[in-house]
């Protein structure tokens, strides 16, 4: 089956009540816009959508005789920080962001955030002084962190 669009969520009240066939994806799978791989049931399913499409958790793809066909994003490692203080926050949008890793806020009010697990990051937030938990989450590109200015970040000279 060829998807080239987002139907709509399974948050929509015309999905409610429905059986969903799951297409499982991780959070790098999820920013693909072209991508195939088969559902939780078995179906074939090749993606290609337009440039901009961005998959969220609850997705639904497709649709027919009472099955819908939805995203469904798998939990991965992740560090989360909790902070509310302006100099922690400011400190670790730079650090997270100088090592170029995606930073997520992903309960929408910015004194939470997540960053995918890797243990130099575990190690960079613990010399930061910040108080942090493991654990497994769905981390979703609609949360992630991005740049507000116009100009590119570039190292000079070597530096990193």
């Amino acid at each position: 089956m060829v998807i080239t669009n987002i139907c709509g969520n399974l948050s929509d009240p015309a999905f409610r009540g429905k059986r969903v066939d799951a297409l499982w994806l991780d959070d790098v799978e999820a920013q693909k816009r072209i991508l195939r791989k088969n559902t939780e049931g078995g179906r074939d399913i090749a993606l290609r959508l337009e440039a901009g499409a961005q998959l969220r958790d609850g997705d639904v793809l497709a649709e027919d005789a009472g099955t819908v066909v939805a995203v469904r994003l798998l939990p991965v490692p992740a560090l989360l920080v909790r902070t509310a203080a302006a100099a922690e926050i400011a400190r670790l949008c730079y650090e997270i962001g100088n090592r170029h890793a995606p930073l997520y806020a992903p309960d929408g009010t910015f004194s939470c955030f997540a960053v995918r697990y890797d243990a130099s990051l575990e190690q960079l937030i613990r010399q930061l002084g910040l108080a942090y938990e493991k654990k497994d989450m769905v981390l979703s590109r609609v949360d992630q962190l991005k740049l507000l200015s116009p100009h590119h970040h570039h190292h000079q000279n070597g530096d990193a």
